[in-house]
């Protein structure tokens, strides 16, 4: 903890302690307090010996004061712990902890609760930590940043778990929640892409986590850093990371670009793109979730396969996709998502009855003629007629 964050928190601390003086409790008897009793050592004293009650009343009053020494100690003791772990959380994970600098800091403990299952991370595998509950995959993803993705996992999405197997219901579940989210999609190597004797049946998980918002639009978004790639090996029981090449780098935060979303048949890359340009995504997931590709590397994340074999050409097709609300402030994200598609029901409910009311206005006037006399539903009627 830095001089000025001490400083300020002895204020604080002076502000509730009142008239006593809180450096002294740290310090211990202030100086003019040994200058007293060396006065006292040299000449006689002349106040009388204390009555039992004036000793008990001293004896309260320093246990006090050393009761309190102890609480401030605590608390700027808390107070340096909380800083490092913000320090922590700007750039450091719990991978870079190995590399000397365990003095600087501080390894946080963290347990993810999932709420609802999981077909990536099963309750029944084994090596199951039997103290927690937790998936041992699980335990590694979370290692690599332990302060948020050790929290509550919410489940937004999971296509074996009523929402289907399809990215326009994907993105609708995504749209409107602005918090950190991971998304997890699972598959197998593009039947049709196969050569030779590939095993086609062979499992693909791969993941990413990100603190950006998911928004469909025609150029490249999401410029956090901390986001990475990452991939789940059942059969091995291993997770690969594959962070950002700017995590490390201060002084290029915030340059780049990570995601891409765009639904449109018009746009040269139609889907989901994580990593590489809008061109040519890292990992490019297809409207149809079919032949979608997972290259080993690009410039903004650090190189790596994604894929467990390379016989298909990189393609591989989903079968499965799961996404995960995370971090600290999920729940308020959550609550702010719902109370939005909430007002935009609201607007579409007040536009459907707009237009109904337009329908009974036209019926009731019997659509005979339109603007500029040209005839409506009925207007041949009254065409008849006029012949």
């Amino acid at each position: 903890m830095t001089s000025s964050n001490e400083a300020e928190l002895l204020a604080r601390l002076q502000a509730q302690f009142g008239d006593m003086n809180v450096s002294e409790f740290l310090n211990g008897c202030p100086e003019n307090d040994n200058s007293a009793a060396d006065n006292d050592d040299d000449s006689e004293s002349s106040i009388e010996d204390p009555s039992p009650e004036e000793l008990a009343a001293w004896q309260e009053a320093q246990f006090a004061k050393g009761k309190m020494r102890l609480q401030t100690q605590e608390m700027l003791k808390d107070a340096a712990t909380a800083g490092r772990r913000r320090r922590r959380g700007g750039n450091k994970s719990l991978l870079d902890r190995h590399e000397g600098d365990d003095k600087d800091w501080e390894r946080v403990p963290a347990t993810p609760d999932l709420n609802e299952s999981s077909v990536f991370f099963p309750n029944n595998a084994d090596g199951m930590d039997l103290a927690t509950g937790v998936h041992p995959l699980l335990q590694k993803l979370t290692a690599f940043d332990p302060e948020v993705l050790g929290t509550k996992w919410h489940r937004l999405f999971s296509s074996s778990g009523g929402d289907g197997v399809s990215l326009t219901n994907l993105l609708d579940k995504l749209r409107g929640y602005d918090g950190a989210t991971i998304i997890i999609f699972g598959g197998q190597p593009s039947a049709g892409r196969c050569l030779g004797n590939v095993n086609c049946l062979k499992p693909v998980s791969i993941g990413f986590f990100t603190f950006d918002m998911w928004i469909e639009s025609d150029d490249m978004f999401g410029s956090d850093d901390d986001c990475f790639l990452f991939t789940l090996d059942q059969a091995a029981n291993d997770v690969k990371i594959f962070p950002s090449r700017n995590r490390e780098n201060p002084s290029r935060k915030g340059m780049n670009r990570y995601m891409y979303c765009n639904r449109n048949d018009k746009s040269e890359v139609s889907g989901l793109g994580i990593g590489g340009t809008s061109a040519r995504p890292r990992l490019h997931i297809t409207e149809s979730l079919e032949d979608c590709r997972a290259f080993a590397y690009d410039e903004l994340f650090e190189d790596g396969d994604l894929l467990p074999f390379n016989d298909s050409l990189y393609y591989f097709d989903v079968n499965e996709i799961e996404v995960w609300a995370v971090g600290e402030h999920s729940e308020e994200g959550l609550a702010a998502q719902a109370k939005q598609k909430e007002i935009e029901m609201a607007r579409l409910e007040q536009a459907r009855r707009v237009d109904k009311r337009l329908l009974l206005e036209h019926i009731e006037n019997g659509f005979a003629w339109k603007s500029g006399n040209q005839p409506g539903l009925f207007g041949h009627r009254d065409h008849t007629e006029m012949r």
